[in-house]
């Protein structure tokens, strides 16, 4: 591969929880987006672009001489097995899948959800246990439809996605997957049996009505994005929309939970 000269912007936030950030980004077309701990680097081929990245969004630039950054990007992006049946491996990766494992794409970009982060890998954990095998399915806040292609291959009859992002909405649809651009409120009440959502907390609550709506009785719903000390606003919230909570996985920072809806005013034990 060419080595190449990059251009770096350093910007104090956090992508994950900034959308319009995301989105403003993919305005300047960067080659590449590193997310540190409180921090985001963009890295751009020519300064010009650089410079107004930096100038839109109050990031500082610095230099990176010419190196085969391609390669060093990718050596990052590593085989994950993740609970006891999938394998997340990025496309580059030729390792074999290990045997009684399912393949899932990483697909790394401007698009969240490539599957490297510690609530998609939760997510996966607790849809193994869920028995979806024949449910309809939604990935709501979709991104890549990582967590779609996995409810796939665990055997749901039928899965639509959606994004309001529309690059997140076109790279499903290029992986294969139904998907649109829009939220929950497009799909039809009482249509699905699994809903499929890792969104920042906030999202999720104001959303948890919609979800609610969608479900038919007897529903499951698969959420993360949350902190583990935010799970007690979220299952409070849950509980209130008669949801019950049926399982979690916790990592030390994040968590996510699967619940079950029995119908509006019956509560179950899950």
């Amino acid at each position: 591969m060419e080595s190449v000269k990059l251009f770096v912007v350093t910007l104090q936030a956090i992508l994950e929880d900034d959308e319009t950030l995301l989105a403003g980004l993919a305005d300047f077309d960067p080659a590449g987006i590193e997310e540190r701990d409180t921090e985001v680097a963009v890295h751009f081929l020519d300064r010009a672009t650089a410079e107004a990245c930096a100038a839109r969004f109050g990031g500082s630039i610095s230099e990176i001489e010419p190196r085969n950054w391609a390669a060093g990007w990718q050596a990052q992006w590593t085989p994950i097995a993740v609970g006891s049946r999938f394998y997340l491996a990025p496309a580059w990766c030729e390792d074999p899948t290990p045997a009684g494992r399912m393949r899932l794409e990483m697909r790394p970009g401007l698009v969240y959800g490539g599957g490297d982060h510690p609530t998609t890998q939760l997510c996966l954990e607790l849809l193994e246990q869920a028995n979806v095998s024949q449910a309809a399915a939604a990935d709501v806040g979709c991104g890549t439809g990582i967590l779609a292609q996995a409810a796939i291959l665990l055997g749901v009859a039928r899965v639509v996605c959606c994004d309001i992002d529309p690059d997140a909405a076109a790279e499903a649809h290029r992986a294969g997957l139904p998907a649109f651009e829009g939220s929950a409120g497009a799909i039809r009440t009482g249509s699905i049996d699994l809903v499929l959502a890792n969104l920042p907390t906030g999202n999720l609550l104001t959303l948890l009505p919609e979800f609610t709506r969608i479900l038919a009785p007897g529903g499951r719903a698969v959420l993360s994005g949350f902190l583990c000390e935010q799970r007690g606003m979220v299952y409070r919230e849950t509980a209130a929309a008669g949801w019950t909570l049926a399982a979690e996985r916790l990592t030390d920072e994040w968590a996510a939970a699967l619940f079950k809806w029995c119908g509006r005013g019956r509560l179950s034990i899950a």
